[in-house]
């Protein structure tokens, strides 16, 4: 049986340049498509390309610009650019030009990211495929060994266990592949990042800090840091492209530790996700000043716009029970045109109000739909 990596291999090389430029427009349901392919270049090297071309579409926004060798899953599996960075950037501050292993490497997104931030990295993974694609990517060593056969020494790591069951299916912390006696190993005595799903509770890992994030909005993951690179019990980072990483650390509070604040104060804001996942809310409130109106909303008001990088701000201009006539006929008045539906809980249908409440004027709106204990609330705002 050939050997994948040949294909792969020989698919890299300048000859085969016009394969990988027809694998991009080629849908591989078409089978005429496929045929075509298969009438100058192997099985192997048209199967290749077009998991190569797919991949390349997945990582299109995880890598804007640069030309990763992967295929499907590893790319799915990898961590984004902006991630990526802002791990090796610590790794970078506090171990600089340390030697890294990077455990379960999958296609080299971290290792290259590692390797970028001046790090010696080693990368390894089980898969001799995802093994020599991270070599090309991340221009390093690489081992083809099962993480959990081999001796760790003493130096700091980096591991990336499985997500993921065969059915691609999310999964929970004890079901990491490799699993929580691996981590704990790993951990013990070590300084490391190990990537986590980005629901895990505080105290289901080994101690360490804990750090949540978000990337444009968006739970990707969590990362438990040990050793020299932890910093806190507890942190959520906001990650956006073309700004600096936005970070909070703290206690994990209940909610009754937020303040509450009046909801016509005339300033609301949506913190970054990760703060709430993080249970970091109360502590932002104490660095910002600010309150919450009503239990998870979400929204925290003050007299004044919050200026700070883990907030959105909105302008209050009116608040009023849900029905949509009245919501409607408030926006008419005041010449509203493209309106933006934010909720919570289903209490409405986001894509359903946003075209019905649509008016024929030029301003913008925003409208929170929420629920406040048995009554539902419309808050009008627009984005200063």
């Amino acid at each position: 049986m050939p050997d994948p990596i040949d294909a792969w291999r020989t698919l890299l090389t300048p000859e085969n340049a016009a394969l990988r430029a027809a694998a991009e427009w080629t849908d591989p349901g078409d089978v005429a498509a496929v045929a075509r392919l298969r009438r100058y270049h192997s099985a192997e090297l048209v199967h290749a390309s077009l998991k190569l071309a797919e991949a390349r579409r997945k990582l299109a926004l995880k890598w804007p610009g640069r030309d990763l060798v992967a295929d499907p899953e590893g790319a799915e599996m990898a961590s984004s650019a902006l991630a990526a960075a802002h791990k090796a950037a610590r790794f970078a501050r506090v171990l600089p030009g340390a030697s890294v292993l990077d455990l379960c490497c999958g296609i080299g997104a971290d290792a290259l990211a590692l390797a970028e931030a001046g790090l010696a990295v080693t990368a390894i993974d089980r898969d001799p495929l995802r093994a020599w694609m991270a070599g090309v990517n991340a221009h390093c060593p690489v081992r083809t060994e099962d993480v959990e056969s081999i001796d760790l020494g003493s130096g700091p790591f980096h591991l990336d266990p499985s997500r993921r069951d065969e059915q691609g299916r999310r999964i929970r912390y004890d079901q990491l592949t490799p699993g929580p006696p691996f981590i704990e190993r790993a951990c013990a005595g070590r300084s490391g990042a190990v990537k986590l799903p980005p629901g895990i509770n505080p105290g289901e890992p080994p101690p360490g800090e804990l750090e949540y994030i978000a990337e444009r909005g968006r739970m990707t993951q969590a990362v438990l840091w040990t050793g020299e690179l932890a910093s806190c019990a507890l942190s959520a980072t906001a990650l956006h492209p073309n700004r600096p990483p936005a970070t909070i650390a703290g206690q994990r509070e209940p909610d009754a530790a937020i303040p509450s604040a009046d909801l016509e104060a005339g300033w609301l804001h949506t913190p970054e996700v990760c703060v709430e996942r993080a249970g970091l809310l109360a502590s932002l409130c104490r660095r910002t000043g600010l309150g919450m109106p009503h239990p998870h909303t979400g929204l925290l008001c003050g007299e004044h716009r919050g200026d700070d990088p883990l907030l959105t701000p909105f302008r209050l201009r009116a608040v009023m029970p849900w029905r949509r006539d009245r919501v409607a006929a408030w926006l008419r008045a005041h010449g509203g045109g493209v309106v933006e539906v934010k909720t919570r809980g289903k209490a409405v249908d986001p894509d359903v109000e946003q075209s019905a409440l649509r008016g024929p004027g030029d301003a913008p709106f925003v409208v929170f739909v929420l629920r406040f204990d048995r009554a539902v609330r419309a808050i009008v705002c627009e984005r200063p």
